[in-house]
């Protein structure tokens, strides 16, 4: 078996960069970790979410110390609970956000009828909140925007930027609903 395996590689070489083959490698290696891994005959995977779910609370704590809050003081590799998380999420939707910099953020959402939604959001460098600023609706099947439409947005998200009206909320798809609901 070793024998055909040597073959083959000598026949059909990876081309792929060495990096690329270590990615793969390290992938393979971290999927049979995995304890609930099966994976069907059609080619199907399944995972338990608890056993991510847990790898990702302890990655996370590992390397929090990496990641550096501006409008927080900074934290050691101390465990958060749920909580404190919590209460962290509802500061950053009750904080007070002073619009002197801010992130543009642009975000789309397909809609069951075809057309598609385009939110233009403003994040706060200071809290890490976000804001919609403006939304467009495209229908049918144009595949280019017009060109006025880049100029008309730059307008709306400065005039909602200087009316200081903004609602903040902690994520990208929160901010979204929000204005959705809004309507």
């Amino acid at each position: 078996m070793i024998n055909l395996h040597r073959f083959t590689s000598w026949l059909f070489p990876d081309r792929r960069p060495v990096w690329e083959q270590k990615r793969e490698r390290e992938f393979i290696l971290a999927a049979n970790k995995l304890k609930t891994l099966s994976v069907t005959d059609r080619g199907g995977m399944s995972i338990d979410p608890e056993e991510i779910r847990e790898q990702i609370i302890s990655s996370r704590e590992q390397l929090k110390h990496l990641v550096r809050n501006s409008g927080a003081p900074s934290n050691s590799l101390n465990g958060a609970t749920g909580t404190q998380v919590d209460q962290e999420a509802n500061l950053f939707k009750k904080a007070p956000v002073a619009v002197l910099d801010c992130i543009e953020v642009v975000a789309w959402r397909r809609l069951l009828s075809g057309g598609a939604v385009r939110y233009v959001c403003v994040q706060s460098p200071v809290t890490g909140s976000y804001a919609v600023a403006t939304a467009s609706l495209f229908t049918g099947s144009t595949e280019s925007l017009p060109p006025w439409v880049n100029g008309n947005t730059n307008r709306q998200v400065a005039t909602a930027l200087q009316s200081r009206e903004l609602r903040w909320f902690g994520c990208v798809s929160e901010a979204m609903n929000a204005w959705d609901e809004a309507l």
